[in-house]
């Protein structure tokens, strides 16, 4: 092989060996997690050792492996409620802001309104402004509503986002215009354009969408807390937490409580790597 073939083959070598790295490097929190939910209390008290690598790598791997830790995260709390709870939650968050968010993304593209483009800035500049500042707002409507500790009171006031309606919005101004023309041409309404033209197109950005809503959803806190009160009602989110005791915590329990959670996230992303990727690349910022 000539000097060239070599040099392509040891910059592959060190790009694989690189990225190999990173991917262990990565993994570590998840295996430590999963090996730690599985330790009796006794070896979790036990101090990390500063000796050599062989002796971390035996503090790290149980010497009893406590699968009763698992059944101890159902024994504990109404850990199978708080799954229901957020499965439910979820799905409708994710099928809502979708749906809201193509809408959105549809008008701020396609349609021709006054004041388009000042109410797009305006949802941009919505961007800027935390989640906690609209904690108080949010919580006070929902006692006028009467939705506290309510389903409607988790899922409908985190429906809308504003980042969805701009990653669709980019999404759809790279279809061409000549589509929505034909079709009004045609006699087509706005809404029959938008559900048998540009949503089925964009099922990558959809997917890409759905899937991170979906992730958020899953993972949110901080509203879940704030809305709930009764056990009944809590989400795996805010159900991990009562893990956590006043004076000492069983981190196994919790951890495994956690990887519980986890695992239906691994199992959508397993699924749809490909779309969130693909979405993702697609929605290009365009002007």
């Amino acid at each position: 092989m000539n000097n060239r073939t070599w040099r392509w083959y040891l910059s592959r070598f060190l790009l694989h060996g690189l990225l190999m790295t990173l991917a262990v490097i990565f993994m570590f929190p998840f295996v430590w997690s999963l090996l730690t939910s599985l330790k009796t209390m006794p070896e979790l008290l036990r101090p990390m050792p500063s000796g050599s690598v062989g002796e971390v790598v035996r503090y790290l791997i149980p010497k009893h492996w406590r699968w009763e830790n698992y059944q101890q995260v159902f024994d504990t709390v109404p850990f199978g409620r708080f799954y229901l709870n957020t499965i439910f939650v979820t799905i409708a968050r994710t099928i809502g802001g979708v749906l809201i968010a193509s809408l959105a993304g549809f008008a701020f593209a396609q349609l021709r309104f006054k004041g388009r483009d000042v109410i797009f800035f305006i949802l941009l500049a919505g961007l800027m402004v935390p989640d906690q500042v609209l904690i108080v707002p949010r919580y006070i409507l929902m006692r006028e509503f009467k939705w506290l500790d309510t389903y409607q009171g988790l899922i409908v006031p985190l429906l809308f986002s504003a980042f969805g309606a701009f990653l669709l919005r980019q999404f759809f101004l790279g279809i061409p215009r000549d589509f929505f023309e034909a079709a009004q041409i045609e006699g087509a309404s706005p809404f029959r354009i938008y559900r048998d033209i540009y949503l089925p197109l964009a099922g990558p950005a959809l997917s890409a969408f759905g899937f991170l809503t979906f992730l958020w959803s899953w993972n949110e806190f901080l509203w879940a807390l704030t809305i709930t009160n009764s056990t009944d009602m809590r989400v795996l989110s805010v159900g991990i937490a009562l893990f956590q005791g006043q004076y000492n915590t069983n981190t196994a329990v919790m951890l495994a409580a956690a990887n519980l959670a986890t695992i239906p996230l691994l199992i959508l992303f397993l699924f749809f790597q490909k779309q969130l990727v693909e979405g993702i690349a697609l929605t290009g910022v365009k002007g």
